[in-house]
């Protein structure tokens, strides 16, 4: 059974305090969250729900010549490379998903492949997102009839990236065990 739940509405960062032209740092503004596709299959009768309750964002940044940003499961943002965090706009969070499905069963969580999931702006500029992770390797355990897990990965920003807005969405794959 496939459930594509109603998406969160995304809303733009604040707009960013540094916006410089030439050689020196641009400024990025991601959207606050990454729309998130979601497949959930069954093997079990019932009803299931998978909804994504917090998304993903890697908040506002600048490029530099390059690098990455890692947004853990836990919601903790690293830089990579001349990447420069900036604590402005809206925050880096790791996407939470509430499962909900038959009291006492498990599922388990099956995250992107690395080279198939980008964020794109306006004017086709993109960055790929890499290194999926998630806070548990066991199955998410539905004994009361829901569970959670997060999930974080790394934003790669190319030297000089573009600034603007970007988004995109990924899918993660819920089976009952």
């Amino acid at each position: 059974m496939a459930i594509w739940p109603t998406l969160p509405r995304m809303a733009p960062s604040r707009g960013c305090a540094l916006r410089v032209v030439g050689s020196s740092p641009v400024c990025l503004r991601v959207f606050q969250a990454l729309a998130i596709g979601l497949v959930a299959a069954s093997q079990q009768a019932g009803a299931q729900t998978a909804v994504n309750a917090v998304p993903l964002s890697f908040g506002s940044f600048t490029a530099g010549t390059g690098g990455g940003i890692s947004v853990s499961a836990g919601s903790i943002r690293s830089p990579a490379g001349d990447v420069g965090l900036l604590h402005q706009g809206a925050n880096a969070t790791a996407a939470l998903f509430n499962v909900s499905g038959t009291p006492g069963s498990h599922v388990s969580i099956t995250l992107p492949a690395d080279g198939i999931v980008f964020l794109v702006d306006s004017a086709s500029h993109s960055m790929a997102i890499n290194g999926f992770t998630k806070s548990s390797s066991v199955p998410v355990d539905l004994s009361s009839g829901s569970g959670s897990i997060s999930v974080g990965a790394t934003l790669t920003v190319g030297s000089r990236q573009a600034p603007g807005s970007y988004s995109g969405a990924f899918q993660i794959t819920v089976v009952y065990e």
